[in-house]
């Protein structure tokens, strides 16, 4: 819960910093989404199905590769729709953010874009920032505490998701 009456802006960085970190750990569609890319990671398809990829540096250089890709599309849309250049109703975002979570799921049972993850993870981190800037617009922050409550909120986002990376990948590599 922010509140905007009392604070500075160290206070209200971290304030939002938290605020990111919790709607990613609090966020179940976002965390579904991203760890039906990760299942993908250390496979490699063949055919209609996957089979493991036994090269550890090619995994791990493909987990950093559509983790970045979702958080360069989720922060493109995170900054237009918060500053009011990008605008979107927030039921249409919802069901598109269900879907992203059905097609990536689908994708990690068969693989329907084999080597296109990247594309796939930034193109669904478009979608996913929509969601994360009601949170920011609706608070009215002058141009700076609205600059810097980007930054720390995106930033909150981050670190939730490397944290959900450096616990599960281990895991989705052994398995």
């Amino acid at each position: 819960n922010i509140k905007l009456e009392k604070g500075n802006i160290q206070k209200g960085f971290i304030s939002m910093l938290k605020l990111g970190m919790k709607h990613i750990s609090e966020g179940i569609d976002h965390l579904m989404f991203l760890l039906m890319l990760l299942l993908t990671a250390p496979l490699l398809p063949f055919g209609r199905t996957w089979i493991q990829n036994k090269n550890l540096k090619t995994s791990v250089s493909k987990t950093l590769k559509v983790t970045l890709a979702f958080t360069i599309g989720h922060s493109v849309t995170l900054v237009l729709a918060t500053l009011g250049i990008a605008k979107f109703p927030v039921n249409p975002i919802e069901i598109l953010i269900a879907f992203s979570i059905l097609v990536t799921a689908v994708h990690a049972i068969i693989p329907l874009f084999p080597q296109k993850e990247v594309w796939v993870a930034a193109c669904f981190g478009l979608i996913h920032g929509l969601a994360f800037s009601t949170v920011l617009s609706e608070l009215h922050l002058s141009s700076v505490r609205l600059a810097l409550s980007l930054l720390a909120f995106n930033l909150g986002i981050e670190i939730m998701q490397l944290l959900i990376i450096v616990l599960v990948m281990p895991l989705l590599l052994y398995w």
